[in-house]
């Protein structure tokens, strides 16, 4: 079915004036911007399939609004059943991905951004009621990292020190026992963080529950590598004191899974980017100095200081 057929079935969308399709990201979903009157809004269509997830999507969106958290609101979510589709249609949030040009601003900027991200990520976290109450964390990890080792062991690509690696992950894998369980964002990178006029706008894409350290993976695999100060800035404007050494530990932990889950996925899903990955992976191997330390050397409060004058 076209979109303009779909469009015309959908309540919210009366007398549209434009259609632009969102062509980023690796979903199978289709995305569009469409314009009504002064006002856009963002279409995602799904399988019929996965509606009900879609339905469980558009409610966290609702209590996600009510926590006053920056992001999509929800404003229609509905099922086209001849065309096979599951429709939401949520409001538009203005700015580009923070990726795009994350280093071409000034330290402040980026530090800001930082900060407000974290407050964000904070506010998310404190959605725990919504949390399914039979998710068993340590074992669910341990079975998803499992299948990427036996897949990585089965590649030809070797680590370095890779023994020292792996003997971090399973000396501490008893972390993760007991972790509170609450909403995630589970892919918290400067990607889906969008920007405009040079500070924070909001935050898109949220996907899962689970232990709320685990949405600080990306620090290191992606956004370190963009800005050290938005990382920076997102750490303490999620604390409200200093990290303690258990959220370093665990940190690097999910560090070091990611390691090998990077490694399996790019081969596999995205190839000709394997060569970057194993950049981004080297440079998280030297800020821990292969797990020697926990807090990666990249974080250091006094080049805060430095920049905002505190």
């Amino acid at each position: 079915m076209l979109i303009e057929s779909v469009i015309d079935h959908i309540s919210s969308l009366k007398g549209y004036s434009s259609i632009k399709k969102v062509e980023k990201g690796y979903s199978p979903d289709e995305k569009y911007i469409v314009t009504v009157s002064q006002n856009q809004y963002f279409i995602r269509l799904s399988d019929m399939q996965y509606h009900e997830k879609r339905t469980i999507e558009f409610s966290l969106l609702q209590a996600l609004e009510k926590q006053g958290v920056q992001t999509h609101k929800a404003i229609e979510c509905t099922l086209l059943i001849e065309a096979n589709l599951s429709v939401m249609v949520l409001s538009y949030i203005e700015g580009y991905p923070a990726d795009e040009f994350m280093m071409n601003l000034s330290e402040v900027a980026q530090f800001n951004i930082g900060f407000a991200a974290g407050k964000e990520l904070r506010k998310i976290h404190q959605l725990h009621d919504h949390a399914p109450q039979t998710i068993h964390w340590e074992e669910a990890q341990r079975k998803k990292f499992s299948f990427y080792l036996n897949e990585y062991k089965k590649g030809s690509y070797q680590l370095p020190k890779e023994h020292k690696i792996l003997n971090f992950i399973e000396n501490n894998f008893h972390l993760l026992k007991d972790r509170p369980i609450t909403l995630l964002h589970n892919d918290f990178h400067l990607g889906h963080i969008i920007v405009l006029n040079n500070t924070y706008n909001g935050v898109i894409d949220f996907n899962g529950y689970g232990d709320p350290y685990h949405d600080f993976y990306n620090l290191s695999l992606f956004s370190r590598r963009h800005s050290i100060l938005f990382c920076i800035g997102q750490i303490n404007g999620y604390f409200t004191e200093s990290p303690d050494d258990t959220f370093w530990r665990i940190y690097a932990l999910y560090a070091a899974m990611n390691i090998i889950s990077t490694i399996v996925w790019t081969k596999k899903y995205d190839e000709q980017s394997f060569d970057d990955a194993l950049q981004r992976i080297h440079l998280i191997l030297a800020d821990h100095d292969y797990f020697n330390l926990d807090q990666p050397l990249w974080y250091k409060s006094i080049m805060v200081d430095n920049v905002t004058g505190l």
